[in-house]
């Protein structure tokens, strides 16, 4: 994840990098986290079930689902990763 900014209702934009663009997604940091308190480390996600989670608060294009989903998976490794770090459980 790059960046996030606030909105007025208190959702962030986290940019992502879908195929060549960066894209703002709004909840990116709330998905995953919802993922991560659900003990699911990355290789475990089914593609389709973030994507369908980041749909929910954003506009997927139904022929982008799969660079969607790769650059997801990505973020949500890293994340993850990060996580584990900060929480000590490496």
């Amino acid at each position: 994840m790059e960046r996030t900014c606030c909105l007025p209702d208190d959702k962030k934009i986290t940019m992502v990098r879908i195929g060549d663009t960066m894209v703002g997604l709004a909840s990116v940091g709330e998905v995953f986290e919802k993922i991560y308190q659900g003990k699911k480390k990355p290789e475990e996600i089914e593609r389709i079930e973030l994507v369908s989670e980041i749909s929910s608060h954003n506009y997927v294009p139904d022929e982008a689902w799969d660079e969607y989903a790769e650059a997801l998976i990505i973020e949500y490794e890293d994340y993850y990763n990060k996580k584990l770090l900060r929480d000590g459980k490496t």
